[in-house]
């Protein structure tokens, strides 16, 4: 295994552009957010310090051979991101030995440029997260937390999984739009009860508005109103040229029951698939009744329609946390 550190998204990019392409459903977390950073970076912006990529490769010396993973270091508005790492290969072709050393390399890596404060969580399939929070508890002395932070199914949605239905007549006093400015405070209260049901990485008020502002503002929060109050929102956070990435849904307890979330997430990915693009992708939490809502819009793998069969695009995946670190937010 050959690795490359590399210190902006630019350079990132630049590496390994030919062969994201084929991997925006795995690379949502990742790929979206460098796209944003190099945008950024060529605006003349200044990057927060400490951000970095680390690209595998099987074979030549770097960028000439085969891309096998991509782990990132980054932050955004909110935060610092947990440590996320992804696997390009489908993981049942890549032998538990060769993941295993693999995954020790990184992590003796990962100990020579940032320090185990920094990160709180690895993020990522299953199977190499496990190992590399292994052995990076081991190089690093870094105590993982005893539960995982997130347990959860990958999948996605596309113009032919999409369950297709009659046009969709709602209720009096029923609306799905997008957000307006004059939802931030609705909005903010829904994020906040959503972090809070996602510890430990929860939002005082004030954060939760930020978040609020910052969704409206870049038209990514879409909302399920009943007579004119916020009951659901619908966040579609983390695009690239054919995947957009829904990163929250959520419905306040006293309106659950009726359906508010199964409509408006049809809904965004109705006009995300409309707007051009080829998959709407999330994750699911493995303990949520919610992947049942999901499997009925169209999202593959997820409720009665997982399979204890490989299944590319959706995966296990992993968030493991450490003791001792700075806390960030995703």
């Amino acid at each position: 295994m050959f690795f490359i550190t590399h210190q902006t998204p630019s350079a990132f990019l630049q590496a390994t552009r030919n062969r994201l392409d084929a991997h925006q459903r795995k690379l949502n977390v990742i790929l979206p957010h460098a796209e944003k950073l190099a945008t950024a970076q060529r605006a003349g912006h200044s990057l927060a310090p400490g951000q970095f990529w680390i690209t595998g490769w099987s074979s030549g010396n770097g960028s000439n051979g085969e891309l096998e993973f991509v782990l990132s270091c980054t932050e955004h508005h909110l935060g610092t991101y947990p440590l996320f790492l992804v696997y390009l290969r489908p993981l049942p072709t890549i032998p538990t030995q060769t993941l295993d050393a693999d995954m020790f390399e990184l992590a003796k890596r990962l100990a020579n440029i940032v320090p185990p404060t920094r990160v709180f969580s690895f993020y990522g399939q299953e199977a190499p997260i496990r190992a590399l929070a292994t052995h990076w508890s081991s190089v690093t002395g870094s105590k993982p937390v005893a539960t995982p932070y997130y347990e959860a199914s990958s999948s996605y949605c596309t113009q032919q999984t999409l369950v297709k239905g009659s046009t969709l007549q709602l209720p009096n006093g029923h609306e799905m739009r997008l957000a307006r400015a004059e939802d931030a405070s609705a909005i903010a209260q829904l994020c906040k009860e959503f972090a809070d049901d996602s510890p430990p990485f929860t939002l005082t008020p004030a954060r939760a508005m930020q978040e609020a502002q910052y969704m409206i503002k870049n038209r990514s929060v879409s909302v399920y109103t009943i007579d004119g109050i916020v009951t659901t929102i619908v966040a579609v956070t983390r695009v690239s040229a054919s995947v957009a990435g829904m990163t929250k849904v959520y419905t306040t307890p006293i309106y659950r029951g009726r359906g508010c979330a199964e409509k408006l997430v049809a809904h965004v990915c109705r006009s995300q698939l409309a707007s051009g693009m080829e998959s709407v992708v999330l994750f699911v939490g493995h303990t949520l009744a919610a992947a049942r809502v999901y499997h009925r819009v169209g999202f593959v793998g997820v409720g009665p329609a997982k399979s204890s069969s490989y299944t590319p695009d959706a995966e296990n995946w992993l968030e493991i946390g450490f003791h001792g670190t700075t806390l960030g937010h995703w």
